[in-house]
């Protein structure tokens, strides 16, 4: 789990707000399952070659979003 978490990095930008960035595309694909499927939280996503961002705006926190992210892990 500690190799997953490691891929993962939640930053705030004060132009988007806060972005949680995976490196591992399999996790990033469970965890927009996971964001849609069983939370109604509002989110766009940037997908690169070898990363996804997920952009949270500036209505969440990045307390709220790591929150968010742990319930996933637990979840999985």
């Amino acid at each position: 789990m500690n190799n997953l978490i490691s891929n993962v990095q939640i930053m705030e930008d004060p132009e988007y707000g806060v972005i949680l960035v995976c490196r591992n595309l399999e996790l990033a694909d469970q965890f927009e399952d996971f964001l849609t499927e069983k939370h109604s939280v509002l989110f766009h996503i940037k997908l690169e070659t070898n990363q996804v961002s997920f952009f949270f705006g500036k209505t969440n926190t990045t307390s709220e979003v790591k929150e968010l992210f742990n319930q996933f892990m637990l979840s999985s």
